[in-house]
This record gives structure tokens, C-alpha cells and sequence, in this order.
């Protein structure tokens, strides 16, 4: 099966590069026409090629195998689970509309799990186990950190900003673990490249319970940050001991694993 673009696992960062994954079996691709694909017609390869699509659900609905209109985790869950593939759907002036999922093919699923393969091993950051970069600010209530501060305190590092749909999605999850974690020596930081005005005006509507410090772009750089969301976790003698970008499947849990293990040092 020739393809000339397959998933990349965009979704876990901001933008979801076409993906399309789409059989040449047609009898696999058929989809029973929906009221939400009516005056639609299935993209190509050729109309996909080299387009970006935000895929979070919000942007353009996205459809599961049966019918139901799903968002945020829900995609993420299904694409990184294997099983299924996407096609689009289009207007006649080209422009992508509607995703709707469906089962993969075999070839298909071999492609998405070389892909995760490939980008677990992308994640493992060349910081990990250096020494943190010395950093200073202030979040957006006036609280001042800094690294020579939080020592002796594992450090939980969140760099995103407000227009990332991603570092969104994933907020929900991040909040439960500030909870989980109140009581203990662990200081959540969300470095945003927003001002605080911006960031103001997002947290009247959405809620995130790290402490926000605006104005991030600096010490993003300095710890070489590439993509939204990145996580980062500091032990106790300021190491840098994980490191990830992108939203995954597995990320919340990964972060909630290294935080207990170095609580039970």
C-alpha cells in the first residue's frame, strides 16, 4: 500500500499534519451518509496532501465508528490506541469540514505502531539527568520561584500557552494531579509564553491549578523546549529526571509515576 502521508502523531502536539491513513480497499472506507456529511464528499490523498488540520474535535467535528461526535482525549485515545484510521471530508471549495474515524487495516496498524515506536523514542530528552537551568520568576498572582528557592522540592514544569489546543485538552488531568499533591513538597509551575492579560482572560473560562508564570519565552529556550505541551520534573537536588513533549496517552500517568518515585526516596 503506497501512501503519501501517513499519521504522524501530530495530535499529540499542536498541530495534526495529514494523516489520512487511507485504505485503497474502498468497501473499508465506505461510510453510511450522515445528516453531519451531507453536501460532503471524502477528500483524496492528493486534496489532503500538505494540509495542516487541527484535530481536536473543535475545530472541525470528528465522528467515531459510530456516529458520535467525540473531542480532545477521546481522539487522542482512539488514534493512539491503533485501531483506527481517519478520513476526511470536504465542502466544494476543498476546504476539511468533517474527520470521521474508522477501522484501520492490518498494513495500516503496522505503519501508526512503527510511528509510536518512533516517537517514544523521540521523547527520551537528551536533559534528563542534567542539572536544571537556573531560572527566577514571578506567576501571575505575584509569587516569586526560583530554582535555588525550590530546593528540596520536586519541581513540576508545564510550558504551553492559551492558543494550544493540547496543552488545553490535557489540563483537566493536570489538575487532579495538583490536587493529589497538595500536601505534599511538590510545586506545580505552567510556563506560558502569554501575557498575563491573555492568560487573565483564558482562566475566566477554562481553570488550571499550576501556578502560571507569563512571559515564559526565555526560560522555555533555556530548557530547550521545541514543542507544547512539555513536561518537565525536577528532583529534589535540582536534576532534571523526565522530560516529554506532546500530548500522549500515557503522559499524565507518566508524570504522577515519576513524582512517586521520588517522593518514596
Amino acid at each position: 500500500m503506497k501512501l503519501k502521508q501517513i499519521i504522524t502523531i501530530g495530535i499529540l502536539l499542536c498541530f495534526f499534519n495529514y494523516t489520512g491513513l487511507m485504505a485503497q480497499n474502498k468497501d473499508i472506507t465506505n461510510v453510511e451518509k450522515k445528516e453531519y456529511l451531507k453536501g460532503l464528499t471524502k477528500a483524496s490523498e492528493d486534496d489532503l496532501f500538505d494540509k495542516q488540520i487541527m484535530f481536536d474535535g473543535e475545530s472541525i467535528p470528528v465522528y467515531n465508528i459510530k456516529g458520535k461526535r467525540i473531542r480532545g482525549m477521546e481522539i487522542m485515545e482512539a488514534m493512539m490506541s491503533g485501531n483506527y484510521a481517519s478520513d476526511f471530508y470536504m465542502d466544494k471549495n476543498k476546504e476539511i469540514k468533517v474527520a470521521v474515524l474508522r477501522m484501520a487495516t492490518e498494513d495500516e496498524k503496522k505503519i501508526m505502531k512503527k510511528m509510536r515506536a518512533q516517537m517514544s523514542g523521540q521523547n527520551q530528552s537528551e536533559l534528563i539527568g542534567t542539572d536544571a537551568s537556573i531560572f527566577s520568576a514571578t506567576d501571575i498572582n505575584g509569587s516569586e520561584y526560583s530554582l535555588n528557592s525550590l530546593k528540596g522540592k520536586i519541581i513540576v514544569m508545564n510550558f504551553w500557552f492559551v492558543e494550544c489546543k493540547p496543552c488545553v485538552m490535557e489540563m483537566p488531568e493536570l489538575n487532579k494531579l495538583v490536587e493529589n499533591y497538595k500536601n505534599k513538597d511538590v510545586i506545580f509551575l505552567g510556563f506560558a509564553t502569554n501575557d498575563k492579560s491573555k492568560i487573565d482572560s483564558f482562566l475566566k473560562k477554562k481553570d488550571f491549578s499550576y501556578n502560571i508564570i507569563p512571559n515564559s519565552k526565555k526560560i522555555a529556550t533555556d530548557y530547550k523546549v521545541s514543542g507544547y505541551p512539555t513536561h518537565i520534573i525536577i528532583d529534589e537536588n535540582s536534576k532534571i529526571v523526565y522530560s516529554t513533549s506532546g500530548l500522549g496517552p500515557t503522559t499524565i500517568d507518566d508524570i504522577e509515576k515519576t513524582i512517586e518515585s521520588l517522593i518514596k526516596e
